[in-house]
């Protein structure tokens, strides 16, 4: 498999340096990192390829790639609490990936990170406003998540792998969305989404009726509150296509996909819509298909 590479740019200055987790790696030149004409990191579909792993004779494991985004250099101010991203990449490889696998081990799919990447915004440009308006938004404040994904660089979007973006908050009471892509059935969309959002603060756990704290990278017994583990699996599960379960006749219960009494569990139907969804993403990975495309 390629090696892993921690990704380190700001959007105010051109990506110079490649850092491996693991492994070390200085580009040999800003050119080898950053087509500047574009300003944009180049996408390779060659490297994307090979994180994929697919069923065979002595396995039935899935392996899909992830890039991470990291929006950093500002903070954010609700009920008093200010929050900013604390989140590490160290964190990220150490304690979070691993538990993502965990919560993903029953469906038999396995997640790499194909890069890290810290993106630097700045709060006293033309982002600012948008980041007042996050942090007074709730789950129903019109054009919140839109808003969100206006922080983005677009260039820096991988166009098929998986797209996992971290910030500190995302609004009273929720804590991340995702894209389902085309379309929320296989039949018109077997690919799934391939971009999602976590805030790594929420107000969730009191109903939004205190500041909002640091969501644990892990829980080590079972399901309490949550942690930020569970919400990027959680939605990674929207990327695969997996709804959240209907409250009014749900009898399967502790689930990661939420309804009532949330857990980390996957029920049989949504381990068999992963799968397929997950064969469908790689597929489109290994053509080198943009998502929309």
């Amino acid at each position: 498999m390629k090696r892993r590479i921690l990704i380190q740019c700001s959007l105010a200055a051109p990506l110079a340096l490649l850092i491996s987790v693991g492994w070390l790696r200085v580009a040999a030149s800003p050119e080898e990192a950053v087509d500047k004409s574009k300003s944009q990191i180049v996408p390779s579909e060659v490297a994307a390829a090979s994180f994929i792993k697919l069923p065979g004779a002595d396995s039935e494991l899935i392996q899909l790639p992830i890039r991470v985004h990291l929006l950093t250099g500002f903070e954010m101010e609700k009920d008093g609490e200010t929050m900013g991203l604390w989140v590490t990449a160290g964190d990220l490889e150490e304690r979070v990936l691993p538990e993502i696998n965990r919560i993903w081990r029953p469906a038999n799919i396995q997640w790499v990170f194909e890069s890290i990447s810290v993106e630097e915004i700045d709060p006293k440009g033309r982002h600012g406003e948008t980041i007042a308006y996050i942090s007074k938004s709730t789950r129903e404040t019109k054009d919140r998540t839109k808003r969100i994904k206006s922080l983005i660089d677009p260039k820096r979007l991988h166009p098929t792998i998986h797209n996992l973006y971290l910030l500190p908050y995302v609004g009273s009471t929720t804590q991340g969305f995702a894209s389902f892509g085309g379309g929320v059935s296989f039949k018109e969309n077997p690919n799934g989404g391939n971009y999602c959002f976590v805030g790594v603060w929420s107000n969730k756990p009191s109903g939004g009726k205190k500041p909002p704290q640091r969501f644990p990278l892990v829980e080590e017994g079972g399901f309490e509150i949550g942690s930020v583990s569970r919400t990027c699996s959680h939605e990674l599960g929207h990327n695969l296509l997996l709804p959240h379960p209907d409250k009014a006749t749900q009898t399967i219960f502790n689930r990661l996909m939420g309804g009532r009494r949330h857990g980390y569990g996957l029920t049989e139907q949504e381990v068999a819509l992963a799968r397929k969804v997950a064969l469908g993403r790689a597929a489109r990975i290994l053509r080198g298909v943009p998502q929309g495309e």
